[in-house]
This record gives structure tokens, sequence and C-alpha cells, in this order.
């Protein structure tokens, strides 16, 4: 498990650790983790990495040592601030359920409002992942609106449920903005970050 100071900059990360294989590269951030901790009890979240965000790296080995020796070399191209490896299936396991735990907690946002799936399963190429991710904070605060993103990461994929507030068509969340900023509904384009656009590369298999 690798941290990162925030989401986007472990997404930055991705196209480094992709040669090594990984079986999984999973990206989360403190939010997700503020929200296990909230509804699950602060023993839900075991000792993790120092930052304020993380990638999962699972590698395989016919044997532990080999699984180690993989993991070092995935770490020594890694920019990560600071990192745990892990071989107990146990640890493992309870580290894996802030994912698994968030992503069934995330129907509601950190506003505490309902979250609406449809934004799930969003891709963009993984090396302009990091880029999508800071064009699409910025456009959620800009809209007023708030998720809990997690994702597939060596995949490019993004899931996440959105607070838009449906129950109020006139709010800001729910109306296109006046500037031709697209609305809160529709990715980043090009206008606004190139590096951020989903055009570039393959479609991603996105299923959980």
């Amino acid at each position: 498990m690798l941290g990162y100071p925030d989401m986007a900059t472990a997404a930055d990360d991705v196209p480094a650790l992709l040669p090594h294989r990984p079986v999984a590269l999973e990206g989360i951030d403190a939010r997700i983790v503020r929200v296990v901790r909230d509804r699950r009890g602060p023993d839900a979240v075991p000792p993790m990495p120092a930052g304020g965000g993380w990638l999962f790296a699972e590698l395989a080995g016919d044997t532990t040592a080999q699984a180690r020796a993989a993991a070092a070399g995935l770490l020594s191209d890694a920019s990560a601030v600071d990192s745990t490896v892990v071989t107990d299936p146990a640890r493992a396991a309870a580290l894996w359920r802030i994912r698994e735990d968030g992503a069934g907690l995330a129907g509601r946002a950190p506003s505490g409002a309902p979250a609406h799936s449809g934004w799930e399963d969003a891709a963009v190429p993984p090396g302009h992942l990091g880029a999508y991710l800071r064009d699409f904070d910025a456009l959620m605060a800009e809209r007023g609106l708030t998720g809990v993103p997690y994702g597939h990461f060596g995949d490019g994929c993004l899931h996440v449920r959105i607070d838009f507030p449906l129950d109020h068509p006139a709010a800001p969340g729910c109306s296109a903005p006046s500037s031709p900023t697209p609305p809160a509904w529709s990715p980043p384009t090009a206008a606004r970050s190139p590096a951020s656009t989903a055009t570039a590369g393959p479609a991603a298999n996105c299923s959980r």
C-alpha cells in the first residue's frame, strides 16, 4: 500500500507502476477512509501509510519471497511519501475492506445528502487520470457538489456517487452554468484541460 499527499498525486504515479504488472492497482483517498471511520468506528480502519491518497498495489508471486521482491521493485519506481508491504492475509483483507465497505457506504455523500449513481464507471487513459481528478474536484467544488471517489486506477476507471440536489432542480448543482464551463454531470472537456480528456487510448473495463 502506497501513501501520497492526495488522490490526484497517487494517480500521477500510476504510469510508473504499471510496468510492474500489478494484479490490482486501486485508488482511494481520505474521503472514503473518513466515511468508514465515521460509520463503522475507528477500529474499522487499520494503520495505513501516511498520506491523504493511497494506492493498493497487489502483486503476485509463487512464494512470499517472490511477492516481496516484486513489491520492492514497484516501490523503487514509486514516488509515494510512505508505504507498507503486507503479506499477512488477515491484515491485507482489513485494508481492502476499507475500499469495499466505503464503496457500499457511499450512498451518502460527505455532505450527508443522498448520493446518486450515474457518474460511476467514468474512464480516462491512466496517464491522464491525475489531471482528470484535479479538474473533476475543481468542477465539483465549483458546482457545490461532493462525493466519495475511488477506482481501478490501473485501468483509468473512476467511481463516484454525487449528491446532485435532484429534489431541488433549481439548485446550482442541477442547473447548467451561464459560462462555457460544462455542467456538473458532464466530464471536463478539452477546453478546460487537454490532459484530462477521455478521447485518447482504448476504453477500459470498469466493472467493479
